[in-house]
């Protein structure tokens, strides 16, 4: 059961990312940055989710680098994020002026 929340949770962002580009020009950029970082979490809390749930409990219990390895997905789930995704909604997001 919490398999198929956290893919339902997946599909919700991913369908919640497509509706978001495809209206992006009718928003402004702190809207944008704001619903994309919510998108992104419940993305990542679907990704993790499904990780977590998908380990038997006595291998995750035993595995030192379980939490290392989680928050390496993270780390490059934002650099996705933050240097492919964020560019494309908000395209002068990372212009300094």
């Amino acid at each position: 059961m919490a398999r198929r929340v956290y893919g339902i949770l997946i599909v919700i962002a991913l369908g919640l990312g497509f509706y978001i580009y495809t209206l992006r020009e009718s928003h402004s950029n702190v809207f944008m940055i704001i619903t994309s970082g919510f998108i992104f979490t419940v993305l990542s809390m679907g990704v993790h989710g499904i990780i977590a749930h998908s380990l038997n409990p006595k291998a995750k219990g035993g595995i030192l680098l379980y939490p290392l390895l989680m928050g390496v997905l993270w780390a490059f789930l934002f650099f996705l994020f933050v240097f492919f995704i964020l560019p494309i909604f908000c395209p002068d997001f990372l212009i300094q002026q």
